[in-house]
C-alpha cells in the first residue's frame, strides 16, 4: 500500500455515513480484514481507508464482478463454502449449534464432541473409546525419535503420525471402507501418544485401557492425574476443536475435494497449521514473550504494544472484544494454579503470567488470544513446554476430520483460479 493511498482516508463519521451502517458494522468490517484502519496523528481516533469503503460502498450497490467477490473472500472475508459444522460468535465456536465454552463448562467429554463434530450426533454419555492400537509399523517409525524431540519439533512429529497411518493399505481402506470415525480416533489417541516424546518418559506413551485422550495426554506429559487436572486439559481439547474454516481447515478441505484419504487430510492440515503465522503462535509465547528471566517480564510491555497481534496471538480478528475460548483457560489456570497440590513453581509462574496478562488487558487494551491461554494453562499444570502446540494439533484434528467429511458430501473440486498478471520481467524478455 503506497503512501499516497494512506493520504486518502476518512473519519469514522464520514465512513459511517459513506455506507449507512452502524459503528458496531465497521469495527466488525476491520477486524474481518474488509477494511483497512490507520491510527490518526492524535492517536485517539482511527483514519479508514476510502478505496475500501468505496469497495464496499459498490458491492451494498449492485454486485461487483464475480471475480472480484471471490478474490475479497479468500482474504478473511465473508466466508466462502456451506457448512453446518461450526459457526463463529461472540461468544466463541458453536459446534453444530452449541456453544463450545458452553459445553467445556458443562463437563461434556472431548471425545463426545469429537462425535458430535463428525456426525452431528450428541451422545452425552461417550467418555472412552474402546481400545484401538497403534499400527506396530507406526510405533517403529517414532521409535527413531526417542529422546530427541524437542519442544519446537513436536509440530513436524505430529504431522508424520497420519502419514504413517495412512501406509500399509490403510489409507485406501479407510476410504473404500467408510471407517472416517474409527480412524479419527486412531489418529487422535497415536498423537495423543507422541506427547510422550515430551515428557520424563521421552518416548511413545500408549492410551492405557480406560483412558480419556485428556488422561492420556497428561500422562504422557508427567502431568499430575486428578479430577481438577482431567478437566482443565478437557477443556483446552473442547474449546479449541474447531473454528470455522481456519487456514489449516481449509487445506484439509482441499484435500478432501481431491478424495484423498482422511490420513492425508489431517497431514495437509497439520503442515498447514504449523505454520510461522498460525499454530506456531505458542512456540512463539513460549520462547519470546512469557519466557526466563520472569523477572523481566514487565519489560516486555513494548514486545506486545509492538508485536502483540503478529507475534503472540493478542486480539484475534475473529474476536475483536476478546476470544472467549482464551479467557476460559486462563479461568482455568487460575484455578489450578490456586490448588495446593499443584508444583509450587508452576503455581508462581501462572500467577505472574496471569497477572502479566490483565495488565496487558487493562493499558494496551490487548487481549489474550488462545495460543496465551493454552501456554499458561499447559504451564500450570506443569506440562513441558511443546505441549500446548501438542494440544491444539490433537484437539482441532477433531474438527479437521469433520470438515473432511463434510467435504466429501459436497462432491466438487475445491479449485480457485489465478489472476495472471505480467511481471515487468517478463515483459522485457518478451521484447528482448
Amino acid at each position: 500500500m503506497s503512501e499516497r493511498d494512506w493520504n486518502d482516508v476518512l473519519t469514522c463519521e464520514e465512513a459511517l455515513a459513506r455506507l449507512n451502517i452502524k459503528a458496531a458494522t465497521l469495527y466488525a468490517y476491520v477486524s474481518r480484514g474488509l477494511i483497512r484502519a490507520t491510527p490518526a496523528e492524535d492517536g485517539r481516533k482511527r483514519l479508514y481507508l476510502r478505496r475500501d469503503i468505496e469497495r464496499l460502498a459498490a458491492r451494498k450497490r449492485g454486485r461487483p464482478p464475480t471475480g472480484a467477490v471471490a478474490e475479497s473472500t479468500l482474504r478473511l472475508g465473508d466466508p466462502v463454502l456451506h457448512s453446518a459444522i461450526t459457526q463463529v460468535t461472540p461468544h466463541g465456536p458453536r459446534y453444530r449449534n452449541r456453544l463450545a465454552v458452553d459445553l467445556a463448562n458443562s463437563g461434556a467429554a472431548f471425545e463426545s464432541v469429537v462425535h458430535l463434530l463428525a456426525t452431528g450426533v450428541w451422545q452425552s454419555g461417550l467418555a472412552v473409546w474402546s481400545p484401538l492400537a497403534t499400527p506396530p509399523d507406526v510405533l517403529r517409525s517414532l521409535s527413531v525419535y526417542e529422546g530427541r524431540v524437542v519442544s519446537g519439533d513436536i509440530g513436524a512429529l505430529l504431522g508424520m503420525v497420519p502419514f504413517a497411518l495412512a501406509m500399509q493399505g490403510r489409507g485406501t481402506r479407510e476410504i473404500a471402507d467408510g471407517g472416517a470415525v474409527q480412524a479419527a480416533r486412531l489418529m487422535l489417541q497415536s498423537m495423543a501418544g507422541c506427547i510422550g516424546f515430551l515428557g520424563p518418559e521421552q518416548a511413545f506413551c500408549p492410551r492405557a485401557d480406560n483412558e480419556s485422550i485428556a488422561g492420556q495426554i497428561l500422562r504422557a506429559a508427567g502431568a499430575a492425574v486428578t479430577a481438577d487436572t482431567l478437566r482443565a486439559i478437557n477443556t483446552a481439547l473442547v474449546v479449541l476443536a474447531d473454528n470455522e474454516l481456519a487456514p489449516a481447515t481449509f487445506s484439509a478441505r482441499v484435500a478432501a475435494s481431491t478424495n484423498a484419504d482422511i490420513f492425508s487430510c489431517v497431514a495437509a492440515a497439520i503442515g498447514s497449521h504449523i505454520g510461522f503465522s498460525t499454530g506456531t503462535g505458542t512456540e512463539k509465547v513460549e520462547t519470546l514473550l512469557l519466557c526466563e528471566p520472569w523477572s523481566e517480564l514487565d519489560s516486555r510491555v513494548e514486545r506486545v504494544r509492538e508485536y502483540g497481534a503478529s507475534l503472540f496471538g493478542f486480539n484475534h480478528p475473529l474476536y475483536p472484544g476478546g476470544d472467549p475460548r482464551a479467557d476460559l483457560m486462563l479461568q482455568t489456570a487460575e484455578h489450578i494454579a490456586a490448588q495446593r497440590d499443584s508444583a509450587p513453581a508452576a503455581r508462581k509462574r501462572a500467577r505472574v503470567t496471569l497477572a502479566f496478562l490483565e495488565r496487558m488487558r487493562r493499558e494496551l487494551d490487548a487481549h489474550p488470544g488462545v495460543s496465551l491461554g493454552l501456554v499458561t494453562l499447559a504451564r500450570a499444570l506443569g506440562m513441558p513446554d511443546g505441549s500446548a502446540t501438542a494440544i491444539w494439533i490433537v484437539s482441532r484434528t477433531a474438527g479437521w476430520v469433520a470438515h473432511v467429511m463434510e467435504q466429501r458430501t459436497q462432491a466438487f473440486l475445491l479449485r480457485p483460479r489465478a489472476k495472471y498478471e505480467m511481471t515487468l520481467s517478463a515483459e522485457n524478455s518478451a521484447g528482448a
